[in-house]
C-alpha cells in the first residue's frame, strides 16, 4: 500500500491542474453532488506542494496572530446562518431550527446519552430501561462539566480556509499558551488534501469499481421520477409519497430499527430531526436512503437526508488548544439536536488491506462502514430489483470485505472531531442511487442540542477509550480519566440521563439569553 505521501503525488499525476482536483475525486465515486468550489487565494501553491515538508512551508507563510471575540463572532455567526436559512428557496418555510424545548423529548434525549455513557464505560451488560430520574439530586461538581470551549482574545491562525474553497470557508488556530507565530508547530495530521466526497483507487479496488460501473445501469440504480406540475413547488414531497422508489428503500432500512419505550422508528427525511431512540447499535440500525440529482425531484425534496450536509449551514473552525491532543473541530452556531451536520468522507479502502495483507496504519483516523457477514446487507440486496450478476458481486463484497473510510491523504472536518466519554455525535450510514459500499454516505448527526463554541466529539468505542484511560482528556463528567469517574463508573441510568438533563438545560438557558438579547 502506498504511503500517504505517495498517494498525494499519484493523484496529482492523474489530476495535475489544481483546480481539476475535486472533479478528480468526484470522478472516482458514485457520490452525491460536491459543494460548488471558488477556488480561494493559495489552493494551487498548496495542492502543488508534493511533501509534508513543502506543505508545511506553504503554511508557515500565511501564519499570523489576530484578535478574537468569541461573542461578537457567534452572533455575526447566528445572524448570517438565519439569514442563509431564509434566502434558501428549499430551507425556507421548511426547516425549522431551534434548540429543544420540550422537557420530554430532552428527557428522551438525555435517556440515548445516559445509555451512550454507559457504553463509552464499557457497561453495556447494564443498560436497562430507565427508571425514574426526577427526584434524583444532581452534585453541584456535575454542573461544572460545561463543555463549551472558550479560546483566548489572541490566536494564532494557522490558516485562513483549509478548504480553499470561498464558499466553505473553515479557519484553523493554535490556542496554546506560549506558541508564537515563529515557534508554531504544524504536524503532518493537518497537511491533507481537503474534499467533500469519498473516492477510490480504481486499480486497487477492482470489484468495487465493478460494482460501480454495474450500478450505473438503469435496473441496478434506485432513483425516483417523482415531480411536480406547480412551477412554484420548491420541494418535492418524495417522503410522502409511497410509489416513490426512494422513500420505499428509505422506508425498508426503517425496519431494521427497534425502537424502545414504544418509541416510533428514527426518520431519515430532509427537514425533521433525527432522534435515536434505541440503546447501543445506532450505526448497526439507523440507515437511510436519500434520493440523488439523478432523480425527478432532483434531490429537492423531502425524502434527502443529506441536503442539510449539503448545504454547510453550520459554520466550523478547526482549533489546537492542547499539543498532545491536537487538532478539534466547533461551531460558532447552536448545532440543534437531531441534526445531520456533515458526512466524514476519505478514500474507501477494502479489497486492497485484505489482498495485499500489509501493515496498515490508518486505523486511527479511519472508520468502519461495512463488516464482514452483514445479514441486514444481505437481506437488502436479495429484496432489491438488481440484476442478477449485480446482486452476487454486491453480496461477496458485503460478505468476506470490511470498508473503512481513510480521510489520511484526502478528508474533510469530520476527521478532527475528538473522542468524548459523552459524545455529542453519532454516525450513521446513509445510501444514495444504489447499495453497494461506494454508495455508502457515513453522516454525523448531533445527537444532542450543541451550543456554540462546543467542540464537536464522537465516541471513538470502548477499545479505544479503555487505551485511552488514565490519559483521555475529553473533560467530560463521565471522562474515564476525570476526578467523577469513580462515581460515573457507579451511576444508574436514571442518575446519568439527569446529570445529561441538568448539564443540557444549564447551556440551553445561556444560549437562549444571548439570542433573546441580540436577536429578540
Amino acid at each position: 500500500m502506498m504511503s500517504a505521501e505517495e498517494t498525494m503525488e499519484a493523484l496529482r499525476e492523474f489530476a495535475p491542474q489544481a483546480d481539476n482536483m475535486t472533479q478528480y475525486l468526484t470522478s472516482n465515486v458514485e457520490t452525491s453532488q460536491p459543494l460548488p468550489f471558488d477556488v480561494d487565494h493559495g489552493f494551487a501553491e498548496y495542492i502543488k506542494a508534493n511533501c509534508y515538508d513543502k506543505r508545511r512551508s506553504v503554511v508557515k507563510n500565511s501564519v499570523k496572530e489576530v484578535e478574537s471575540d468569541e461573542l461578537k463572532q457567534q452572533i455575526l455567526a447566528h445572524g448570517e446562518m438565519i439569514e442563509k436559512i431564509k434566502s434558501d428557496p428549499e430551507l425556507n418555510s421548511n426547516y425549522r431550527f431551534d434548540a429543544i424545548y420540550n422537557e420530554e423529548k430532552m428527557r428522551q434525549i438525555c435517556r440515548v446519552l445516559a445509555q451512550r455513557t454507559m457504553i463509552s464505560q464499557g457497561r453495556i451488560v447494564e443498560i436497562s430501561t430507565c427508571g425514574e430520574d426526577r427526584n434524583i439530586k444532581v452534585p453541584e461538581s456535575i454542573l461544572d462539566y460545561q463543555t463549551i470551549y472558550f479560546p483566548p482574545e489572541k490566536r494564532i491562525q494557522i490558516m485562513k480556509n483549509i478548504t480553499f474553497n470561498k464558499k466553505d470557508v473553515i479557519p484553523v488556530y493554535s490556542d496554546i499558551a506560549g506558541e508564537t507565530v515563529e515557534s508554531i508547530s504544524i504536524p503532518n495530521s493537518l497537511l491533507f488534501d481537503y474534499t467533500d466526497v469519498n473516492y477510490f483507487n480504481q486499480t486497487a479496488e477492482h470489484n468495487l469499481a465493478r460494482a460501480v460501473k454495474m450500478a450505473a445501469e438503469d435496473k441496478n440504480t434506485i432513483k425516483c421520477s417523482c415531480c411536480s406540475s406547480d412551477p412554484d413547488k420548491k420541494v418535492i414531497r418524495c417522503y410522502e409519497n409511497r410509489n416513490c422508489p426512494c422513500f420505499i428503500m428509505n422506508e425498508k432500512l426503517q425496519k431494521f430499527q427497534k425502537p424502545t419505550n414504544g418509541n416510533s422508528p428514527a426518520k431519515f427525511t430532509s427537514f425533521e430531526p433525527i432522534h435515536f431512540t434505541s440503546t447501543d447499535r445506532h450505526f448497526y440500525q439507523h440507515m437511510g436512503f436519500a434520493c440523488s440529482e439523478l432523480c425527478g425531484c432532483e434531490a429537492k425534496c423531502t425524502n434527502n437526508v443529506l441536503m442539510i450536509p449539503n448545504k454547510r449551514l453550520f459554520p466550523v473552525e478547526m482549533f489546537r488548544s492542547n499539543e498532545k491532543l491536537g487538532f478539534g473541530v466547533r461551531s460558532n452556531v447552536l448545532i440543534p439536536a437531531g441534526t445531520p451536520v456533515t458526512e466524514f468522507v476519505g478514500e474507501i479502502i477494502g479489497e486492497q488491506i485484505h489482498m495485499e495483507n500489509v501493515n496498515w496504519n490508518n486505523i486511527e483516523y479511519a472508520y468502519q462502514v461495512t463488516y464482514g457477514e452483514d445479514d441486514v446487507m444481505k437481506q437488502l440486496v436479495d429484496q432489491a430489483t438488481f440484476s442478477k450478476n449485480y446482486k452476487s458481486l454486491i453480496k461477496d463484497l458485503y460478505a468476506s470485505i470490511s470498508y473503512y473510510l481513510d480521510p489520511t491523504v484526502c478528508g474533510n472536518y469530520a476527521r478532527m472531531a475528538s473522542h468524548s466519554c459523552a459524545a455529542n455525535m453519532e454516525l450513521v450510514r446513509v445510501f444514495q442511487k444504489s447499495l453497494s459500499p461506494a454508495h455508502i454516505h457515513l453522516v454525523m448527526v448531533a445527537v444532542t442540542d450543541i451550543f456554540p463554541g462546543t467542540p464537536i466529539t464522537i465516541d471513538y468505542g470502548n477499545d479505544y477509550a479503555t487505551r485511552l484511560e488514565n490519559k483521555c482528556q475529553c473533560g467530560t463528567f463521565a471522562c474515564l480519566n476525570g476526578p467523577e469517574s469513580r462515581e460515573m463508573k457507579n451511576a444508574s441510568h436514571a442518575e446519568l440521563t439527569k446529570y445529561h438533563q441538568e448539564l443540557s438545560q444549564l447551556e440551553l438557558k445561556k444560549w437562549y439569553k444571548n439570542v433573546q438579547v441580540h436577536f429578540l
